[in-house]
C-alpha cells in the first residue's frame, strides 16, 4: 500500500516534469491550460484532505481527484509526444518554470495528502477508491 502512495507521488513529480505550464499562449499555451487545471486538481485534493475526519470523508476526496485525472489524464500524456523536449525539465523553458515550481510545491502537498490516506488504508471503501484512483493516474503517467 505505501509502495503505490509512493509510486503516486512519484508519479505525480514525473507528470510535472513531463507537462508543466499555467494557462496562457506561448509554444505550450495549449499545455499550460490543461496543466493548470490539473495543478488546481490537485491542489484542492490536498486541501480536502488535510481536513477529513474519517474513511468517508477520504472517499470523497479520492473520488473528486480520479475524476478530474482520469478526464485531463489522456490530454496530457498526449503532450508527451507533441512537446518531446519537456522530458527532460532539469532546466525547464523559461515559460514553463513558474507552473513547474508550483507543481513541484503541489507534490510536497500531495505527499502529506498519501500519508492520510494510509491512515484509512485498512477501510474497504477507501483500498477501492484508491485502485479507481491509481487506475485513472496510469492514464498520466
Amino acid at each position: 500500500m505505501k509502495k503505490t502512495i509512493i509510486f503516486a507521488c512519484i508519479a505525480l513529480l514525473v507528470l510535472s516534469v513531463a507537462a508543466c505550464n499555467k494557462g496562457g499562449g506561448g509554444k505550450y499555451g495549449d499545455m499550460k491550460k490543461i496543466f493548470t487545471q490539473y495543478i488546481d486538481a490537485t491542489e484542492k485534493f490536498a486541501a480536502t484532505m488535510e481536513g477529513v475526519k474519517n474513511a468517508d470523508d477520504v472517499v470523497k476526496a479520492i473520488e473528486a481527484y480520479t475524476a478530474a485525472a482520469k478526464k485531463l489524464g489522456p490530454e496530457l500524456k498526449g503532450f508527451e509526444a507533441k512537446y518531446p523536449e519537456l522530458k527532460n525539465m532539469d532546466n525547464p523553458p523559461e515559460e514553463l518554470k513558474p507552473l513547474v515550481d508550483r507543481m513541484q510545491a503541489v507534490v510536497t502537498k500531495m505527499m502529506g495528502s498519501m500519508g492520510k490516506i494510509a491512515e484509512y488504508a485498512a477501510d474497504p471503501k477507501v483500498q477501492a477508491a484508491q485502485a479507481k484512483m491509481n487506475e485513472a493516474m496510469s492514464t498520466v503517467r
